[in-house]
């Protein structure tokens, strides 16, 4: 690997204890331990990139989205072949009737000949009853590679470790204090973000803390008038409400919750749009299983996706999902910016934002998982 500080290539026995032996400093991460791709320079150009230098604040979990090395995925797949005891019992079968025709035809003339011809129709008997190899039906799922929890390992214990801090612009998202609000709980029970809510205020609803911190730590709520909540219980304006959320069931479903629960005020679904995320092969794809009573009820809102894109309609239902955290922090800052604007404009909904179809911004093209 190449040295971060001294740019010197080195040989495995010349980075022990993840120190370089020409210069003598301590890097963080060595592809060899901690996987393809996961080195300094990679993840310092990433994180200098998503924060523009450091002018802007991203968390941990953001840049972990962005630094992957893989976004394994797989479809699901009925069973197929047969279970392995049906050729063991044709087998022992064969095998005894094999014995019990040595048996019955002695030492003829013809007995080896005839023996071996019924072991040849016993091996193809036993070839047919076997078929193919047994494989038990498979879920659709997917992961990302490294996992967080080993990504938060790298960033935050080796890193600070190696460094003395976080790179420039990264935000620890677990242990980052929402301020404002009721804190009983500790940071990831805070309420909201930006005080109480003024009567001119926007409320912004989403369920992950990544995003609210990436908000919170960027001065949204105090720029824009914002307050953040993470439930809809905690929704206690009067304004014009955003959702933010992934793009799934259950992001969309939240939109419609929101929306029945508050007839009175202008709700803007600000979610990540599930066209800009089903064949586009850089998106983060992940897998859950969406909540059976939603599908079971075929809500509205399902319905009308099913009719305008029966595509992204079938690939909500099978339970995929992309996060609004693993957007690009300034395509997801620009998406905010704009639907706190159409909020407060308090315009008519169109039929296509009612289900999560919002024009974000057009990202620009990654570079290097950014």
């Amino acid at each position: 690997m190449i040295c971060p500080s001294c740019q010197a290539s080195l040989l495995r026995k010349e980075r022990a204890g993840s120190v370089c032996s020409s210069c003598g400093r301590a890097f963080a991460l060595d592809p060899k331990v901690h996987g393809r791709g996961m080195h300094d320079t990679r993840i310092r150009r990433i994180a200098e990139h998503a924060t523009d230098g450091g002018r802007r604040q991203i968390t941990v979990t953001q840049l972990w989205y962005l630094a992957r090395n893989a976004n394994r995925t797989w479809t699901a797949a009925p069973a197929s072949g047969r279970p392995p005891w049906i050729g063991r019992t044709v087998g022992v079968v064969l095998v005894a009737g094999l014995v019990a025709l040595g048996f019955l035809i002695g030492e003829g003339h013809f007995s080896g000949l005839l023996w071996w011809a019924g072991a040849a129709v016993a091996a193809l008997v036993y070839m047919v009853a076997k078929g193919r190899p047994h494989r038990p039906a498979r879920r659709a799922g997917g992961y990302l590679s490294p996992s967080l929890r080993d990504f938060r390992s790298m960033i935050c214990v080796r890193w600070v470790q190696a460094y003395g801090s976080l790179p420039p612009g990264i935000v620890d998202d677990e242990k980052y204090q929402e301020t404002g609000g009721d804190t009983r709980g500790g940071a990831g029970a805070v309420r909201r973000t930006g005080g109480q809510p003024r009567p001119e205020a926007v409320e912004l609803l989403c369920s992950d803390r990544a995003v609210r911190v990436f908000l919170a730590a960027n001065g949204f709520p105090r720029r824009l008038n914002l307050t953040l909540a993470a439930r809809l219980d905690e929704l206690s304006g009067t304004g014009p409400v955003v959702v933010l959320h992934d793009a799934d069931v259950r992001g969309l479903h939240l939109v419609a919750d929101t929306r029945a629960s508050l007839p009175q005020r202008v709700v803007v679904d600000a979610g990540l749009p599930v066209r800009a995320v089903v064949g586009n092969s850089t998106a983060v794809k992940l897998h859950e299983e969406p909540p059976a009573g939603v599908l079971r009820e075929q809500p509205p809102w399902l319905a009308r996706i099913a009719q305008a894109a029966p595509e992204e309609a079938a690939w909500l239902t099978e339970g995929w999902r992309s996060p609004v955290a693993a957007a690009p922090p300034a395509l997801l800052a620009s998406a905010v910016e704009r639907a706190v604007q159409k909020a407060r404009g308090g315009r008519e909904r169109q039929p296509a934002a009612a289900v999560g179809f919002m024009s974000w911004p057009e990202p620009a093209a990654p570079k290097d998982g950014t």
